[in-house]
């Protein structure tokens, strides 16, 4: 698992290197070959002739053609044949929670940190909230590493930031607007004052071993507008203060405008789509800025299935995620407190698709993100929805698994070691009974997922591929 992540390579990694026919490493208790499947790169959108893929230590030791590595002795083997090799999913918009209508426990946390590897996603940026916040972190990371229990790769926020009265404060959570600080910290959320230091509480997130600041641009989102929103001074001086720590912001929208804050400001990235449709210059201006662009479809679609007051139905979901997630998802108060109606959230789809077309054209940068634990959006399978929905909406199969593997682990700025199958990387890749690059429901044909060089035993598979 990425909790036992080391720095060091072997020995295979140097042999893996030279031009000799024949690649060999050293005897060791802790490698793995994976024998005569199909290697998918998704930047040059095709998939290989049969490999085999050496993982030595976590990470990938070698990957040559079939049959001509020289395997240690004592190494474990997993038959590839007829399957494909796909990198492990990232999702760049999870929260730590299993996307029902039940409170937050550290039970349901360490089931969906489970599920996520379940479902192939091996890798998981967590933008704030409830038990991944600033207090939080260090803690969740360490028992991770310490193997207390199974987690896909850990990036984060920290607590999000936002300004007094505003997004998720008064909308999601409901509090007052004098809530205190430390009620706030506990749901993994900043509130942002006039006159704070904004130096001094960056330089503590850093302290709190997150990769990366969150901030909420918002005066909604719908249907909660009017909200107050964190002022462009303060969103700048937040900027400023992170990049000077080599940290990137993302920035929650939910408008057109508040993209245009974002760029001015040099925000890195925006989470989620704008629920208008986005104007052809700010698109220019997002593609020369090289401003990471995260749609959350499945976020949309979670809204559309509540408004609709529907139950979980997918097999998909049903046959991997908690039954009492799904059952408290159907029960008559929750479906009958919904926020939205059903053309409104069919609106916000509509201008999803619409603005992930004109971004893709223009050469956005694009990553996956679900945004994990909102209701009906469920950690790992939301990563497959997600890559569906972005296919519907205009993108090839490569293109939107581009965005889930090299695209997303260039938003975390780990492109030297995630996202690919090649010698150095770490070893996290699916094994798939079908091609995802012909039909991206394949994607669902798991065979086996293994994370940092661990056989994932319990994964989700779907016969439902193409």
């Amino acid at each position: 698992m990425q909790n036992s992540r080391r720095a060091a390579l072997t020995l295979a990694l140097f042999l893996s290197a030279c031009t000799t026919p024949r690649v060999s490493a050293p005897p060791s208790s802790d490698q793995l070959v994976i024998t005569s499947v199909r290697v998918i790169d998704t930047e040059a959108a095709n998939a290989s002739v049969p490999q085999d893929v050496l993982i030595a230590d976590g990470r990938i030791a070698a990957v040559a053609p079939a049959g001509q590595l020289k395997i240690p002795r004592g190494t474990r083997s997993l038959d590839g044949s007829g399957q494909f090799a796909l990198p492990g999913l990232i999702d760049v918009h999870a929260h730590i929670g299993e996307g029902g209508a039940m409170p937050n426990s550290e039970a349901g946390r360490e089931r969906a940190l489970r599920q996520f590897l379940r479902y192939g996603v091996t890798t998981v940026f967590v933008p704030g909230a409830t038990g991944a916040g600033d207090a939080d972190w260090l803690t969740l990371t360490e028992r991770c590493r310490a193997g207390r229990f199974a987690c896909p790769g850990l990036y984060g926020s920290g607590s999000l930031i936002t300004a007094r009265g505003s997004h998720p404060v008064s909308t999601i959570f409901n509090m007052p607007d004098d809530v205190p600080a430390a009620m706030t910290e506990a749901r993994g959320v900043t509130v942002l004052d006039p006159g704070t230091d904004v130096s001094a509480l960056i330089a503590a997130k850093k302290a709190a071993g997150v990769t990366a600041i969150k901030i909420v641009i918002e005066d909604g989102p719908p249907p909660w507008h009017p909200k107050p929103r964190m002022g462009d001074a303060q969103i700048r001086a937040i900027v400023t203060a992170a990049h000077a720590l080599s940290m990137p912001v993302f920035a929650h929208i939910s408008a057109s405008d508040h993209v245009r804050i974002a760029l001015d400001a040099d925000v890195d990235g925006i989470m989620h789509a704008p629920t208008d449709v986005l104007p052809a210059s700010l698109v220019r201006r997002m593609a020369d800025r090289g401003m990471w662009y995260v749609p959350t479809f499945s976020l949309y679609d979670g809204i559309l299935t509540w408004a609709r007051k529907q139950r979980e139905a997918d097999p998909d979901a049903l046959s991997g995620v908690n039954a009492e997630v799904i059952d408290s998802l159907a029960a008559a108060p929750f479906l009958a407190a919904a926020a939205e109606d059903e053309a409104g959230a069919l609106g916000y789809l509509a201008n999803a698709s619409e603005n992930l077309r004109r971004v893709a054209k223009a050469g956005v940068p694009l990553a996956l993100g679900s945004d994990v634990n909102n209701p009906f959006v469920y950690p790992g399978y939301s990563a497959h929805e997600e890559l569906s929905s972005m296919v519907r909406a205009g993108l090839t199969p490569a293109q939107a698994l581009r965005s889930a593997t090299i695209g997303s682990a260039k938003f975390l700025r780990a492109s030297d070691r995630l996202g690919r199958i090649a010698p150095g990387f770490e070893a996290d890749l699916l094994l798939l009974a079908r091609n995802p690059l012909e039909t991206i429901e394949n994607s669902r044909t798991l065979v086996s997922v293994v994370a940092d060089g661990e056989v994932i035993s319990d994964v989700v598979s779907s016969g439902r591929g193409l």
